[in-house]
């Protein structure tokens, strides 16, 4: 599994067609992928349809391999891997290994049943993702105001060297003066 790029994440404001008489599952898988960001702007690839398809497998417990999800989305296989990789950095889909016999089917699952499911994981990861960077800016504001404190101690110290040198200086230019006249 990639390392988790939550800066891949783009929500869009994408509305369900209200203007339709039926919404069908196509429709709002369509939304969905785009809400979510899933599908690159300039990506010509089916992400609404994969997510149907993805979504019936996995209830029928059936990885998809890289060629089926290439034919689903419509690209070529190098294509598919970077088409799946968002998901993959969300925790949409995962690489899997089940045993079929004396051996093994490998492809890719998603790692929920619904779509339900699936936001569960995103809003998960984007609320650790919030926390971490809550804790980032509390550490941040705590040092800001660490630094400015220290810089208003260093202004106020400075001020009363000043004000002693030229106590000082009026002072010792007082003294001489006295010493002068005595003289």
């Amino acid at each position: 599994m990639p390392k988790k790029k939550l800066s891949d994440i783009v929500f869009q404001r994408i509305s369900p067609p209200d203007l339709k008489e039926d919404l069908t599952p196509k429709d709002l898988s369509d939304v969905l992928v785009r809400r979510l960001g899933l599908k690159r702007k300039e990506s010509r690839a089916e992400h609404a349809q994969l997510l149907l398809d993805l979504i019936k497998y996995r209830k029928d417990n059936v990885p998809l391999s890289i060629e089926q999800i290439s034919k689903i989305l419509g690209v070529s296989q190098s294509q598919t891997y970077e088409e799946l990789r968002k998901w993959r950095t969300m925790g949409f889909v995962e690489f899997v290994k089940i045993p079929a016999g004396s051996s093994f089917i490998k492809g890719y699952m998603l790692t929920g049943n619904t779509a339900n499911r699936l936001l569960d994981r995103a809003e998960s990861s984007t609320k650790a993702f919030f926390r971490k960077t809550r804790r980032i800016a509390k550490d941040f504001d705590d040092l800001l105001m660490l630094e400015m404190t220290r810089a208003s101690k260093g202004e106020k110290a400075e001020e009363i060297k000043e004000e002693s040198t030229q106590e000082n200086i009026e002072g010792t230019s007082d003294n001489t003066g006295e010493i002068e006249e005595e003289n």
